[in-house]
């Protein structure tokens, strides 16, 4: 019988690539980004109206400077240490890593709200050289594509335990899409459809079609955690972020529960580690939000977890649903949440930035 012998949860977001010194010019972009949703009205607004009217004082007035950046900076790195020896320490023969797509795979010709890749391998890809902005931002934006991956390379999946969770999840009611090959290019069209003063968000993101291995969320955890010669991985994707089939916690904590029940009842005997990619709250920093999530994973509170509130699930905030998954998973093992590090990093006086999670259970 297969078994879970850890679960590790963590953020990928650029700022754990990038030095802390560069983390106020990055911030930059932050002031024309039309997808900040702010968690205290609930809708997305300018960068300039929410510092005017809804950003409160002690959020403005905030330290940003290089040395509290390379506090957290270091507490981050130290998090992201400690998982990767803990992985590697539980000997795992496959992982299974959840995570969602940005723009990646999925678009609006086809979004679905559970997916599951089951090929042999699937290709991690370099991102392609920046040719936009100046050169200092096309030089950072290099620096964050190879902290993604900067090796071509097949990564092994497991197809057979992959195959075995998707005939279960069948049975068990998830309509759940699956994957087993990776095409010649991705590219598209999807719409942010997040509540603004007016209705909806009217922002519709086009990416060029292009070469597209590996999700940036699964590529972090494979290059940043999992290192040379690792076990064979299981990408699952779930759709946070994209209105109207984006999912929701008490829908995540559910697929969690039977993803749990699917591996207990696989006949292998393998030891699989679970772990969670992305997240906390960003591209607007819900600490509050953030803070909630974490005990309730802790203490393993269910109505919690089922019932974060949606209104501050928009934007990239709704990656703490691949947090939520996970732990579902970990309430049907014996095994103990431990926090490593939460680090709300507010990089501009909008409270723009991200809450950098990460746990362990052991």
């Amino acid at each position: 019988m297969a078994s879970i012998v850890l679960g590790a949860a963590t953020s990928h977001t650029p700022l754990l690539i990038l030095p802390p010194e560069m983390w106020l010019e990055y911030a930059e972009r932050d002031e024309n980004n039309p997808e900040l949703v702010f968690p205290t009205v609930g809708r997305a607004m300018s960068y300039q109206e929410a510092v005017a009217t809804v950003v409160p004082e002690w959020i403005r007035t905030r330290p940003r400077d290089l040395a509290t950046f390379e506090k957290q900076s270091e507490r981050c790195q130290t998090a992201l240490d400690e998982l990767a020896h803990s992985i590697a320490a539980a000997r795992p023969d496959v992982i299974l890593i959840i995570s969602d797509d940005q723009d990646e795979w999925f678009y609006e010709s086809n979004m679905p709200a559970f997916s599951l890749f089951w090929g042999d391998t699937v290709p991690l890809i370099p991102r392609p050289i920046s040719v936009r902005g100046t050169e200092r931002q096309r030089m950072m934006d290099q620096m964050v594509a190879d902290g993604y991956g900067d090796v071509r390379r097949d990564v092994p999946v497991d197809s057979r335990l992959g195959r075995h969770l998707i005939e279960y999840l069948v049975e068990h009611d998830f309509d759940v899409s699956q994957m087993t090959y990776v095409e010649e290019s991705y590219g598209g069209r999807v719409a942010r459809r997040y509540p603004a003063g007016d209705g909806e968000l009217d922002v519709v993101r086009e990416t060029a079609f292009r070469p597209q291995g590996l999700p940036h969320g699964y590529a972090f955890v494979v290059r940043r955690l999992l290192g040379d010669g690792h076990p064979p991985i299981l990408p699952l994707s779930q759709n946070t972020c994209y209105p109207p089939n984006a999912v929701t916690p008490r829908r995540c904590h559910a697929l969690g529960e039977a993803l749990a029940d699917a591996i207990a009842e696989w006949d292998d005997d393998v030891r699989v580690v679970v772990i969670a990619s992305g997240g906390l709250s960003h591209f607007v920093v819900d600490e509050e939000l953030d803070r909630v999530l974490l005990r309730a994973l802790r203490e393993r509170d269910t109505a919690t977890l089922t019932s974060l509130p949606r209104e501050r699930l928009h934007s990239a905030t709704s990656e703490c649903l691949n947090w939520v998954t996970l732990g579902a998973m970990m309430a049907k093992t014996d095994l103990t949440m431990e926090e490593l590090a939460y680090e709300p990093v507010y990089r501009t006086e909008a409270g723009t930035g991200a809450g950098l999670g990460f746990a362990r259970w052991s």
